[in-house]
């Protein structure tokens, strides 16, 4: 049986970064902190990613736990610096969970066709563009690289990898780099092929449109923006 999930709309996930995103300039008080990633917390389960979004949400609440513990000690050197780790992994958390909401579930095409309608400028979304499809491609050549060493017999562990710096530098990181440089320009000219740069309208199978749960979502942000600042 096919699970059933809510789907957003790839604009009201885009508000949720940039909310995110503003955390980290103007941070919220500690109780809107928590209330904003309860929030990311219920839309990992309404969008069908519970156990993801327990992970992040459990390494919240550890950055918590761990920061409680050494708080009364930062009077000491090693204790303050686990202490300042712990709050500032814990300030990226927030930005984190609503990059991997806003990644799930939504394919590169339909960013594309919200961004147009947002009318974001074609030299804008053709990089971007090329950015998106960059990555997966990059870790799947990753992914190669290191099924073909383990078949040598080559750094067969992940220990191995940075018991031998050098030879994790030949094996990987230069193919690596040899590849992002073709699929750069292998993506690039895809993106051309495709139209993208064409200033006429365009058309998209994917059907763009704000629904119920995205005006709510938004809503919520503007909400929890607003009381974060007189908690």
């Amino acid at each position: 049986m096919e699970k059933v999930y809510v789907t957003f709309d790839p604009r009201s996930k885009l508000c949720t970064i940039l909310f995110a995103s503003f955390l980290l300039m103007f941070p919220l008080p500690f109780r809107a902190e928590i209330l904003f990633v309860t929030l990311l917390y219920l839309l990992f389960i309404l969008s069908g990613s519970a156990k993801k979004g327990t992970l992040f949400y459990g390494i919240f609440w550890l950055l918590i736990l761990g920061d409680f513990i050494l708080f009364p000690y930062v009077d000491h050197s090693f204790a303050a610096f686990f202490d300042f780790l712990f709050v500032g992994n814990r300030r990226m958390v927030p930005t984190i969970m609503a990059a991997a909401f806003a990644m799930n579930r939504t394919k590169i095409s339909e960013w594309i066709a919200a961004l147009k309608k947002c009318y974001v400028p074609f030299r804008l979304i053709i990089p971007l563009t090329v950015l998106f499809r960059f990555f997966p491609t990059l870790f799947q050549d990753f992914k190669s690289i290191r099924n073909a060493m383990k078949y040598r017999g080559i750094a067969v562990s992940t220990v191995d990898l940075f018991l031998h710096p050098f030879q994790t530098m030949e094996y990987i990181i230069v193919p690596m780099l040899m590849s992002a440089e073709n699929t750069s320009l292998d993506l690039s000219s895809a993106a051309l092929v495709r139209g993208l740069a064409n200033p006429k309208a365009h058309t998209s199978i994917y059907e763009i449109r704000l629904k119920v749960q995205d005006y709510l979502l938004v809503s919520t942000l503007i909400l929890c923006g607003v009381v974060g600042r007189f908690m």
